[in-house]
């Protein structure tokens, strides 16, 4: 059977339930916490300080340009808007995360609770918005043969990671979402929404369901993908994969996966 036949004839018989988590590169001239550069193609781990670095003794400092282009992106989704919001540390060991943990928000994002609109078959179709909140980058680590690279000028960058609700129902609709997110980003000039640069990657977290069914089943990450088309292919792939796992009683496990473009 072909993979759209396959596809077709799961989807008459299974739910997809799909919920998105876009980071979007904020249009500021330095990072979110130090005056380091956030220019595209300089020489590996040229734009960096004792800051990027996590250098004993060093304290970031915000970049209030940061937050202005996330409230405008707030107040275009209808979110709810802290009067007081928070920063945490996200603690994880990763070669290109220097400090040994990430400066982003938990309890108290930035803005909660908006929505975006996507135009599906010519129907308007509005999804929540869980949450918006600001976060810094990593660096970028690169393996070529037995060696493995690092590379620190995009850690500290500034992003805005917008989370939808999981009620995208097929990889149309999420690839909408993401030209739809695009769009609104590029008009309102707080990003420069280069996929190519990096500067607007998805996480899709997919799962499965019978149709009519309330409950939701494992979900698994899709992880760090930057084309709209890569996205939709990602996520009919995952759908038909864990379809095949569940009507052959083996069970599907959460986990985090990556999407091998070339080889589908």
């Amino acid at each position: 059977m072909s993979e759209n036949r396959e596809l077709a004839a799961v989807l008459e018989v299974w739910d997809p339930v799909i919920g998105l988590e876009v980071h979007v590169q904020l249009a500021t001239q330095s990072k979110v916490f130090s005056p380091s550069s956030t220019a595209f193609g300089a020489p590996p781990n040229s734009l960096t300080d004792p800051l990027v670095l996590g250098m004993p003794g060093t304290l970031p400092v915000f970049n209030r340009t940061a937050l202005e282009l996330a409230l405008k992106l707030g107040v275009a989704t209808e979110s709810q808007i802290r009067a007081k919001s928070r920063f945490a540390r996200k603690h994880y060991f990763y070669p290109d995360l220097p400090k040994g943990y990430q400066i982003s928000q938990f309890e108290e994002p930035l803005c909660e609770n908006g929505h975006l609109d996507i135009i599906i078959g010519g129907a308007l179709k509005r999804v929540k918005l869980q949450r918006i909140h600001l976060e810094e980058d990593a660096g970028k680590t690169s393996h070529v043969g037995a060696s493995s690279h690092v590379d620190l000028n995009r850690a500290g960058v500034p992003l805005v990671e917008v989370v939808s609700a999981p009620e995208l129902s097929s990889a149309e609709e999420a690839g909408e979402f993401m030209r739809s997110l695009h769009r609104l980003v590029r008009w309102l000039e707080i990003s420069e929404g280069d996929m190519e640069k990096g500067h607007m990657r998805c996480d899709a977290n997919v799962s499965v369901r019978l149709r009519g069914e309330d409950r939701l089943g494992t979900r698994t990450e899709l992880k760090n993908i930057n084309s709209f088309r890569f996205v939709e292919n990602a996520i009919e792939s995952e759908i038909v994969r864990q379809v095949r796992l569940i009507e052959t009683g083996a069970k599907v496990t959460r986990e985090t996966r990556l999407w091998d473009a070339e080889r589908g």
